[in-house]
């Protein structure tokens, strides 16, 4: 077996039977619902394959950052992983994040178990890759240390923290921001330190990262809807006979659907326990966002080719 996975025999009448650990990292904490999600993923695996399969999990980028793990993966060191980041393997998944591209959760959600989706996601395995789910991460929404924003002026000059995802980068460019790409491992004691004002991530990574200690304001602007992807190392998949591959395939199925479920009331619920934390909430003009966001579409066509306005145009017209 490649990588870090540890195998087992169990004698049993007439056979041998493999036990396997997989490993599994991702960047968040264990109350996460990310590590929540993997965790009903590794409950259902273990019990329906009779206990030849364990998850465990690494938390908190022990292992690495979202960028290293992939890489892990790809030289069959890792199993799984989960990440935001996956257009440094495959530039078109950019696209996927582009500003109020999804009309609703419904949308997202079709795209990202259809054919384009599929298509897409096809030349992962040439870099080592397997697209096992996603989970969702949900709205993004801005904070920072300096002002309360209202309108996309009032972020002109703000150095907002990005993913390193082109994406995200047009986002914040075309609002007037200065985008400065970081790990997310890297984000809190930016934000102490005061390296950047400020950032833009859904509410369930600004509570799980307590990044709200060291931003005062956050403006409800939904500008990006986005997921993050259960990656599975090709390597061990090859390695999976067609019947577990299935049973990893139902076990993702029902954990990502259980998350889902959980993020729709999880916004509201964060957002009033940041309030008695002492943050102000400002609630902007979405349409004037949209507005304002919108060059980013042309920078990232002009960036990736027509390939990504062809995609972009699929997604829009998904019903």
């Amino acid at each position: 077996m490649a990588g870090l996975s540890v195998l087992y025999t169990t004698c049993l009448p007439g056979r041998k039977e493999e036990r396997r650990v997989v490993k599994a990292g991702l960047s968040q904490s264990p109350t996460h619902t990310f590590a929540r999600a993997l965790e009903m993923f590794g409950a259902l695996l273990y019990e329906r394959s009779g206990g030849r399969y364990t998850v465990q999990i690494f938390h908190n980028s022990r292992i690495g950052n979202e960028k290293e793990m992939q890489e892990m993966l790809t030289l069959g060191s890792l199993e799984l992983s989960l990440s935001g980041v996956l257009n440094n393997c495959e530039p078109l998944f950019a696209v996927f994040e582009l500003p109020y591209l999804y009309r609703d959760r419904e949308h997202a959600w079709k795209v990202n178990r259809g054919p384009i989706m599929e298509d897409v996601s096809s030349s992962l395995h040439l870099r080592g890759l397997h697209l096992l789910g996603f989970y969702e991460n949900g709205y993004r929404q801005i904070s920072n240390s300096l002002r309360a924003i209202e309108t996309p002026e009032d972020l002109r000059g703000l150095m907002i923290r990005t993913p390193e995802n082109p994406a995200q980068i047009e986002t914040m460019r075309a609002l007037g921001a200065v985008p400065t790409p970081m790990n997310f491992s890297e984000l809190y004691t930016a934000l102490v330190q005061g390296v950047v004002d400020g950032q833009e991530n859904p509410l369930q990574n600004i509570w799980a990262a307590r990044l709200y200690e060291a931003q005062p304001h956050i403006a409800i602007t939904g500008h990006i809807y986005n997921f993050t992807y259960a990656l599975v190392s090709h390597r061990f998949w090859e390695t999976l006979p067609p019947s577990d591959r299935q049973l990893f395939r139902e076990c993702m199925e029902e954990s990502m659907l259980w998350q889902i479920e959980a993020m729709k009331t999880l916004d509201e619920e964060l957002e009033q326990r940041m309030k008695a934390e002492g943050v102000a909430f400002t609630y902007p003009d979405q349409e004037a966002f949209l507005v304002a966001t919108r060059p980013a579409y042309a920078s990232l066509y002009r960036l990736l080719g027509p390939k990504a306005r062809e995609i972009a145009e699929k997604i829009e017209a998904v019903p």
